[in-house]
């Protein structure tokens, strides 16, 4: 239903003025008309009209020096600027000076129709519904997990007993459903908050370079060693080092992991020297490590040492309670970001992101009101801008996984391991599958440190 404010039209053109005048009326809105720029203002500030259609080119003060004048006393004030000049340069000014649209001419009625029905819908839900931030509100800069159902008050419970303590912690979960979060929460609440948190993102592991990241290097260890480095474990200090997707590491470097875990020490590559950390080691998988262990590629006695405390981090869908709760956490942060204002949701909005499946859980719930509160141009959250940003992204192709190339050492590594899962480590029914002497296997089972059940 159209609002009862009026319209405001700021045009010097009599003939436009009144032809959009009278399509508006037509529309069944009320119409206040002015033919220059002061005229314009003087009757902004008597009947203060939630929409205004600004002309840039008066007679007497740009339109571009008059809509901040407006926006300045009003913020809720949409104005809808309209001109004849098609440059960039124009459009961008418009928009940086708290123009709501912009629009060319000549004007379309169906497009300056829309515009002006969402203007209009924008401040009457503006008014229709309460505040969910408190316009004083200062973002909290903690870094806060939230939620309160069951299984989250459990893994709150849990980072409060890692306070005390040193422990491995494994943390699963979906992607996007906050493990570096809780990693970054244990890491702060401990005593050794104040020192540093250093990610190794497994996924980028390649080549010769892995165990130098890990574990540093001397000067000349390799071609390129032109200086001596440190590793993230001796970054890390007394803090923590967060392994994010730890099933994607290299079984080669799991022997490696394994090594420094069982006695904390370590030598950068090319050195003698030996280097000890009691860095706190928290890791995060989005993959069933179990199942990588049955298929070979990741180390049974690796995923003992890793699960010492783990936390199961669940995904959005199976949170529902906590839904309002977020959106008006990841609101704050967004208002505080991009410098907007959102400080309301429309009913239908929340209704359209409860009804979401969420398969990139929080994380895809922030992007998805980052983007939505931007195409909202309001204090209010609209329910058409989430349903449009839901759309395309229920309209883009799931992403394929990237697989890195492995080297020819790790392909057999991971073969013979393999084979040795599937005949129970029994040494002569392995050498046959694999084609190989008793002799060979056991030679390559110690290249590869594979002595486990031997």
């Amino acid at each position: 239903m159209p609002t009862l404010k009026p319209i405001l039209i700021v045009e010097d053109d009599d003939s436009l003025r009144e032809s959009l005048e009278m399509f508006l009326k037509e529309q069944g809105y009320a119409v206040l008309t002015a033919g220059s720029g002061e005229q314009g203002l003087e009757l902004w500030r008597q009947s203060r009209p939630a929409v205004i259609i600004l002309d840039i080119k008066l007679p007497d003060i740009s339109g571009l020096e008059l809509l901040p004048r407006i926006v300045s006393q009003d913020p809720e004030a949409k104005v809808i600027v309209i001109t004849a000049f098609h440059d960039m340069e124009t459009t961008i000014e418009a928009m940086r000076l708290g123009a709501y649209d912009y629009l060319q001419k000549p004007l379309k009625a169906p497009d300056l129709a829309r515009v002006v029905a969402k203007a209009l819908h924008i401040a009457d839900a503006t008014l229709a519904h309460q505040p969910v931030i408190a316009p004083s509100q200062v973002h909290d800069a903690r870094r806060r997990i939230i939620g309160d159902t069951g299984e989250m008050n459990a893994i709150f419970k849990t980072i409060g007993l890692l306070t005390r303590n040193r422990a491995t912690v494994l943390i699963t979960g979906e992607t996007g459903s906050g493990k570096e979060l809780i990693a970054r929460v244990i890491h702060d609440s401990s005593q050794h908050g104040q020192q540093p948190f250093v990610t190794v993102d497994c996924t980028t592991l390649v080549g010769n370079l892995m165990e130098s990241e890990l574990f540093g290097h001397e000067r000349g260890a390799f071609t390129g060693a032109v200086e001596n480095k440190r590793g993230r474990l001796e970054l890390a200090g007394q803090g923590t080092i967060f392994f994010d997707e730890i099933g994607e590491l290299p079984l080669l470097l799991q022997a490696k992991l394994l090594r420094f875990l069982e006695n904390r020490e370590f030598t950068r590559v090319g050195g003698t020297q030996v280097q000890r950390s009691q860095a706190r080691i928290i890791t995060a998988t989005n993959r069933n490590l179990q199942e990588l262990v049955q298929q070979g590629r990741f180390r049974q006695d690796l995923l003992f040492r890793l699960k010492v405390v783990t936390i199961q981090v669940p995904p959005l869908r199976d949170r529902a309670g906590d839904l309002p709760k977020l959106v008006n956490y990841f609101l704050g942060q967004i208002n505080e970001e991009l410098g907007i204002g959102v400080n309301r949701v429309e009913h239908q909005a929340m209704e359209r992101l409860a009804a979401h499946a969420w398969p990139g859980n929080v994380r895809e719930l922030k992007n998805v009101l980052t983007k939505a509160a931007m195409d909202s141009r309001g204090r209010v959250l609209l329910a058409e801008a989430v349903g449009e940003t839901l759309a395309l992204a229920l309209a883009e192709p799931a992403p394929v996984p990237s697989r890195k190339l492995s080297t020819l050492e790790e392909v057999e590594h991971q073969h013979i391991l393999f084979a040795l899962n599937e005949h129970d480590w029994n040494i002569s029914a392995t050498a046959r599958a694999l084609g190989i002497s008793r002799p060979t296997l056991r030679k390559r089972m110690g290249h590869f440190s594979l002595l486990r059940k031997v």
